[in-house]
């Protein structure tokens, strides 16, 4: 009989407003599903700004969704009363939270620590929120919690999960040496596109370039910060998508001001959210990647970009470090504005023959990285270390 995991996540399929993390967990069960039996609770509903129940599921019910049982409640559900229902249901050997500020993490948390489930085994992922740029977006409100919750213990005696060795040093900045982190990277799924062919690519031809945003449209996925570089670029032909749910009106709006001041010479699509499937289409039809994030922990989406043979322009404040060295892109520097127009600039005047080996460069690497048995290995170990202690 395979020992229980239960999750818990804000997000959940049939969603896809919500981000890379949400996929961590649904690669976790894909990958882990023939050792362990897993049950996910999670909302109802596909994100902050798309709270309409899902159709196609029971609320308040358990779900066989692929090859998990995924428990959908709704925000009145999301009390400690109802998860430790759950928990007795379930009876798990271990629980996995998928964030550090997830409202269904901390409930749990809080059950945990004063009630009968405290010898459960628990493994945290905080999936990048505590980065400096994450915590410096809210920060009087997130340093606050963060500070009642090291007063009072409620993360004692749970096994971090760090997607890269950065990571680990926030979570120890934060908590001390003494607390347990293992490492493991975000999982992403075995293949990307497998059936892709460099000549599924839209031709490169000097003068034009198809840039893809792909990310939530907020403050900390900086996207202000690419249109007023762009602001500057007033020769070539630019076609920019921008995909992703909107979810802040008012970073939004300042968003919209610097889209309407662009030159004539730059076109700009404004896509919203989709379905993985679409937006791994439209990285295929793209020619390179741009996101100048404040700071992520890992980025599936990178990962899916390059297996979309898409070489990334990316803030230097990610894990995916040295791309130029590699022919895999760009990490540029947030203040150095000018050195992002200049490759604005290099990519709309490079030539077919330049750009396929770098398109080609970047597949090579993403189905390497998906191909690394190490990857995996290291998810099994941070699995395997907390049910030894169940």
């Amino acid at each position: 009989m395979n020992k229980r995991i239960l999750v818990f996540c804000d997000y959940y399929l049939p969603g896809f407003r919500s981000g890379g993390g949400m996929w961590t967990v649904v690669n976790l069960v894909e990958r882990f599903s023939d050792r362990y039996d897993f049950f996910i609770v999670t909302r109802n509903y596909d994100g902050r700004n798309d709270k309409r129940p899902y159709t196609e599921v029971q609320t308040n019910e358990w779900n066989p969704i692929g090859s998990a049982m995924v428990y959908y409640v709704p925000d009145s559900g999301v009390n400690r009363k109802n998860l430790g229902y759950l928990l007795n249901d379930i009876k798990p050997d271990a629980v996995f939270l998928n964030s550090f500020f997830c409202t269904l993490a901390i409930k749990y948390l809080l059950l945990k620590k004063s009630s009968r489930f405290s010898q459960i085994p628990t493994i945290l992922a905080p999936c990048g929120e505590l980065t400096p740029a994450a915590i410096n977006l809210k920060p009087l409100k997130k340093k606050a919690f963060i500070a009642g919750a090291k007063a009072t213990g409620l993360y004692d005696r749970i096994l971090w999960k760090a997607s890269f060795e950065a990571e680990k040093q926030e979570i120890e900045q934060i908590f001390g040496r003494k607390a347990q982190i293992m490492t493991a990277p975000d999982l992403p799924p075995r293949s990307i596109l497998p059936d892709f062919t460099f000549s599924s690519k839209p031709p490169k031809t000097e003068g034009k370039v198809q840039l893809s945003f792909v990310s939530r449209v907020t403050r900390k996925k900086n996207l202000a910060f690419l249109l007023e570089a762009l602001i500057g670029v007033t020769t070539g032909e630019i076609h920019l998508d921008i995909i992703g749910p909107l979810e802040d009106e008012h970073y939004w709006a300042e968003c919209n001001r610097l889209i309407a001041g662009l030159s004539p010479n730059i076109r700009v699509n404004i896509l919203g959210a989709m379905v993985n499937r679409d937006v791994l289409g439209h990285l295929a039809d793209a020619h390179f990647f741009v996101l100048p994030t404040l700071g992520e922990n890992f980025g599936y989406v990178f990962v899916e970009a390059m297996a979309a043979g898409c070489p990334l322009i990316i803030s230097d404040r990610t894990v995916w470090e040295e791309l130029e060295e590699k022919g895999l892109g760009w990490n540029i520097p947030l203040d150095h504005v000018d050195e992002w127009r200049k490759v604005l600039v290099d990519c709309i005047e490079m030539g077919e023959n330049e750009y396929r080996s770098m398109s080609l460069s970047a597949r090579a690497f993403a189905q390497e990285w998906l191909m690394d048995p190490s990857v995996e290995a290291a998810t099994a170990a941070v699995l395997e270390k907390a049910l030894s202690n169940s």
